[in-house]
């Protein structure tokens, strides 16, 4: 057999083991026709492969008429593929072509109408054509010409980017053979299966496209066959103009010695070649992508310089303009989950200069179709296949026309724990272009990323609100008051501003509780702070400040805005409330800054000072500070309360932690106790003991920024994984020094895991240069770690954990410390297990 036969024999072997594959998956009938087409083109093969054989002429002539038949009736079978596959039905070509096809067989095998005489030589086939070959002819023609008008058309006219990927492979296959079907037309190839390389590369394109979800974007493969072709090329000039350098210029030495030397010098180059072939990719990779190719490589690290940072608004500014520039689409948009409602919501816009008003937004009910599918398929859905789903019918009409007013073209799941948190949504390709499957990808892969960090963001951005929230009213509380006047005030120092408050007081308030009762009190709060919302701008801050009194910053307003709007609530509440046996009235005091004052007491007493004088003059009316001369309020102290609110806020933040991680917060708290415990035994002053129970309780915060996978990891950690873990007291302290109550926990937090001889970490702090908190937190920290069983280690008993703490008193931990904590749990369980 020569390797002419080898070549059909070995393409048919291959289509009948793609179509053992296919045969079984024949639902469709798309794939019933790609199983029909692969079972004639074997035979096909078949037939060539048994006409090369050496056969006699009467054989010979036998087999390449059945080549001939074997050859239409797969043309037919394809073409009958490529219309189901581009959604037609059959239509015409294919039911004239399988008719057809027995008259063929008829008058081919049994007339020399197609074929007079053949014969093989050497594996190379000879024959002599008859009439009826044009016919045939015709027919090749007319089908391969068919199938490449329908695939460029589905090409062209679809916008699913895997849809149009998997037809640019189909193209791809189809440009390969139809070529080299034809390659039995030019004298020099005449007789040889040159055919049958080209169709067995087709099939082999064919299987991967329609079996094969994730296909390679046919640019990708472009620009790196491209690449590798430049090296290729390049090193084969090397090699080339080494050995005519040294078969001119060193004629005494062998042939086979220069040949040898040549190719050892280029495997080394082509070996020590990785940055140039890297140099010639990025710069392919420019060539291709030009503008976008910085915004690319952005996203692609994206995740690992983002992290750790837990600022939702931050993370928003930096993913959407790096996404729609490194695609190059007109707009994104940011759809996050709420925690109350369970609705998807759009809250973030790329580029922020787009006019989204209210009637742009977009909600997503929990049990709205699309998120459905995303949150159960996990992958990127495409408006296209929204409109051709069936499982899309029962859409909103509304929400659909949503999505064209907004321009929405792709959206994007992104999942955290196996919870869809957030959809990514993306507008149109700029200059009316397509979806790339690479597009798809490089998205798809940082939405696969980013959803963890997303979900820590917004467990921290929910645990800082209800840390500034009144539970009662749902208004900012007086700590969050407090702030953001000092933030104001600086605002308004740096740029010349102006701003105006306004203190509401309800009248008799305590009168009607007596009469009422709590709970109607706490209805009466709760409507008053609805009524207030309801009665200002977007922009101003409305607060409860304490008992039943009220706070509203309103920036960039002068004292005659602030009392208009002090007088819109005052007689909203009054209107609302006017039919109740006891009627409810407001007093208000408005002040300005900086015209009634420039430091923070300032304003607010002006603002007291008003609203007492509103009161005193038979309340339910609004006064300006400006109109009082003279008069004091009562003497009440800013702070009601006169305690910190550090309490909430730590407590708050450690729910963040214990959402992260079941075991954090229960470490965390042991943790706390056994540091009181030695604080309390050395008598440090009672400032310095709740400075260390806060920082006890929120010294793991900052392993929100860490990865699940590594805090989470069932086994040992390596090397490159306790780098991250290692930043946790960094990015802790950094969470925490926005909180003013919280500032003397920061060196705590910060130092906790540095050692007394001086090699812990991030400091590299030594001795009593560690700060005593921290130094008491490390030997809590460690003694509850040993303590506590681990997925790859059991636990230590008590007298393990005291003897490792000894054993390093000095090295790891403060040795004075040690012996103090070790007589606290050796005398606790003394008393709790006598002898």
């Amino acid at each position: 057999m020569s390797i002419w036969a080898a070549i059909p024999l070995g393409t048919c072997i291959a289509y009948a083991l793609v179509f053992l594959f296919a045969i079984q998956r024949i639902e469709k009938r798309v794939n019933r026709a790609f199983v029909y087409y692969l079972a004639l083109a074997a035979f096909w093969s078949f037939t060539s492969f048994m006409l090369r054989l050496q056969n006699s002429p009467e054989l010979a002539l036998f087999w390449n008429r059945l080549l001939a038949t074997a050859l239409i009736a797969a043309l037919v079978a394809y073409f009958h593929f490529v219309r189901l596959y581009t959604g037609r039905k059959p239509g015409p070509g294919v039911v004239a072509g399988y008719i057809s096809l027995p008259i063929l067989a008829i008058v081919s095998i049994t007339t020399p109408w197609v074929i007079e005489s053949s014969y093989v030589h050497d594996g190379t086939l000879y024959h002599n054509l008859g009439p009826a070959i044009y016919v045939i002819g015709a027919l090749s023609l007319f089908y391969t010409f068919s199938v490449l008008y329908l695939l460029w058309h589905k090409y062209r006219s679809s916008h699913d980017p895997i849809e149009r990927n998997r037809t640019a492979y189909l193209l791809a296959g189809w440009g390969v053979m139809a070529p080299m079907a034809y390659t039995n037309l030019l004298p020099v190839l005449k007789g040889l299966p040159l055919d049958h390389v080209g169709s067995f590369i087709n099939v082999a394109i064919i299987a991967y496209a329609i079996t094969k979800y994730d296909l390679l974007d046919v640019r990708l493969v472009a620009r790196r066959g491209l690449g590798w072709f430049i090296l290729l090329l390049a090193f084969a000039g090397v090699y080339a103009g080494l050995i005519f350098a040294g078969l001119r210029f060193l004629p005494d030495i062998p042939q086979i010695v220069v040949y040898t030397a040549v190719s050892i010098i280029v495997i080394a180059m082509s070996i020590a070649a990785r940055p140039l072939r890297k140099l010639v990719e990025t710069s392919i990779d420019r060539l291709f992508y030009r503008h976008t190719y910085d915004y690319r490589q952005a996203l692609n690290d994206f995740c690992s310089k983002m992290g750790g940072n837990l600022n939702l608004d931050e993370l928003a500014r930096e993913l959407l303009p790096m996404i729609t520039n490194a695609i190059n689409i007109s707009r994104s948009y940011l759809i996050l989950r709420d925690s109350d409602s369970g609705e998807f919501k759009h809250r973030y816009h790329y580029p922020r200069s787009d006019n989204v008003d209210d009637s742009s937004q977009i909600t997503f009910d929990p049990d709205s179709p699309i998120v459905n599918w995303l949150d159960k398929h996990n992958t990127p859905l495409s408006l296209d296949n929204i409109d051709r789903l069936p499982q899309f019918k029962a859409l909103w009409k509304d929400e659909r026309e949503q999505l064209d007013k907004m321009g929405i073209r792709m959206l994007f799941p992104v999942k955290s724990r196996d919870k869809l948190v957030a959809i990514l949504s993306l507008g149109e390709k700029h200059k009316r272009k397509y979806y790339l499957a690479e597009d798809i990808s490089i998205v798809d892969g940082i939405a696969r990323q980013v959803g963890v960090i997303l979900e820590n963001a917004q467990l921290y951005s929910f645990a800082m609100i209800k840390a500034n929230t009144d539970e009662l009213t749902g208004l900012y509380n007086h700590r969050h008051f407090h702030e953001r006047l000092e933030q104001e005030i600086a605002r308004g120092s740096r740029f010349g501003g102006t701003f105006s408050m306004i203190m509401l007081d309800i009248d008799l308030f305590k009168v009607y509780n007596d009469i009422y009762g709590h709970l109607a009190g706490d209805q009466v709060l709760r409507k008053t702070a609805k009524y207030i919302e309801t009665s200002i701008r977007n922009i101003d801050l409305a607060f409860r400040y304490g008992g039943e009194e009220f706070a509203i910053i309103l920036p960039e307003a002068g004292l005659q805005d602030a009392h208009k709007v002090a007088e819109r609530i005052r007689k909203t509440i009054e209107a609302k409330t006017s039919s109740r046996a006891m009627p409810i009235t407001v007093s208000i005091g408005v002040a300005n800054w900086p015209g009634d004052g420039v430091m923070r007491e300032e304003i607010i007493g002006a603002a007291d000072i008003a609203l007492y004088h509103a009161k005193n003059n038979g309340r339910n009316r609004t006064s300006l500070s400006c109109e009082i001369s003279g008069t004091r309020s009562p003497a009440l102290p800013i702070d009601s309360t006169g305690q910190s609110r550090s309490i909430s806020i730590i407590y708050a933040l450690a729910a963040t932690v214990d959402a992260k991680d079941s075991y954090t917060y229960g470490h965390s708290r042991k943790v706390s106790e056994y540091a009181v415990s030695i604080a309390e035994k050395m008598n440090l002053p009672e400032q310095q003991i709740n400075t260390i129970r806060a920082a006890g309780l929120l010294h793991d915060i900052g392993k929100i920024g860490v990865p699940d996978t590594i805090l989470n990891k069932q086994s040992p950690l390596t090397l490159a994984e306790w780098g991250p873990i290692k930043t946790h007291p960094e990015i802790g302290a950094e969470i925490l020094r926005h909180v003013s109550e919280l500032a003397d926990c920061l060196p705590l937090i910060l130092h906790h895991h540095e050692r007394y001889d001086g090699r812990g970490y991030p400091a590299g702090l030594s001795g009593e240069s560690i700060p005593l908190g921290a130094r008491i937190m490390a030997i809590a920290d460690a003694y509850d770690a040993m303590t506590t069983p681990r997925p790859y280690r059991g636990r230590m008993d008590f007298e393990q954990a005291l003897g490792e703490l000894e054993k390093h008193a000095g090295t790891q931990f403060d040795p004075a410390l040690v012996t103090v904590f070790c007589e606290i749990i050796r005398t606790s369980h003394r008393e709790h297990y006598p002898a």
